[in-house]
């Protein structure tokens, strides 16, 4: 019984994060390919990530985790979000300059896969980290 609770929560919470993580990774696209009007792609790409951190980090709060009350914290988890989002944010510039760097893919495509290269790791590290209840 308690193992299907937890595998229909960790479901939704699946669900949950893969829908907040397209919006903020379609906040992130449209900003950073906007600013890529006028920036190389590599520096409008930190643009794009600052506008979904915020939708990102309140859409989990909000509805992934469905923290309530003293459960947001906001003291305590945003710092772990930001170096969770920092952390995944290098490992995607990485692989953005990496692409851009040793193939002749167009930047819309080596932006977009920069930008979906990180969601497993970031869901565990929110998992297990950032957004974990505390008893």
């Amino acid at each position: 019984m308690i193992s299907a609770l937890r595998s229909n929560t960790l479901s939704r919470e699946v669900l949950a994060f893969a829908s907040v993580g397209g919006a903020a990774t379609i906040v992130h696209y449209m900003a950073a390919l906007i600013a890529a009007q006028w920036l190389p792609v590599t520096f409008a790409n930190p643009i794009g990530f600052v506008a979904a951190v915020l939708v990102s980090y309140f859409g989990h709060v909000q509805f992934t985790f469905q923290l309530k009350g003293e459960e947001r914290r906001h003291r305590h988890r945003l710092p772990r979000f930001l170096v969770t989002a920092v952390c995944g944010f290098v490992a995607g510039q990485t692989v953005l300059v990496t692409l851009t760097s040793f193939t002749n893919a167009p930047d819309w495509l080596a932006l977009g896969i920069a930008v979906a290269s990180v969601p497993v790791i970031t869901f565990a590290l929110s998992k297990l980290w950032v957004f974990r209840k505390v008893a």
